[in-house]
């Protein structure tokens, strides 16, 4: 069974959006961009995706929920609490949008 949740987890890695959505993730898939145990570039890579998301609908919260829950999934809350400021500040080091 074990092998069998890593091949289903596995094939999740290129899901687009619409994909996410009808699958119910409830944490972000593996990704082979980072196969070490430190998930920070991980973490930092899916936040700056929900800010692209946001970017690229204008703002649209509920079209970007699923992104959001993936960062949320993999982020300590500190960091995400963090951004979230910084990006109120206008001090956000990663993907510029203020919506």
């Amino acid at each position: 069974a074990s092998q069998q949740n890593q091949a289903s987890l596995t094939s999740l890695i290129n899901l687009n959006m619409e994909e996410v959505i009808a699958a119910n993730l409830k944490t972000t898939p593996i990704d082979k961009r980072f196969h070490t145990t430190n998930q920070a570039n991980h973490c930092w890579n899916r936040y700056n995706e929900w800010v692209m998301c946001l970017k690229k609908t204008s703002g649209d919260e509920d079209q970007c929920k699923p992104m959001r829950q993936l960062s949320l999934s993999i982020c300590p809350d500190a960091w995400v609490e963090k951004w979230d400021e910084e990006r109120d500040e206008g001090k956000f080091p990663g993907v510029q949008y203020s919506g």
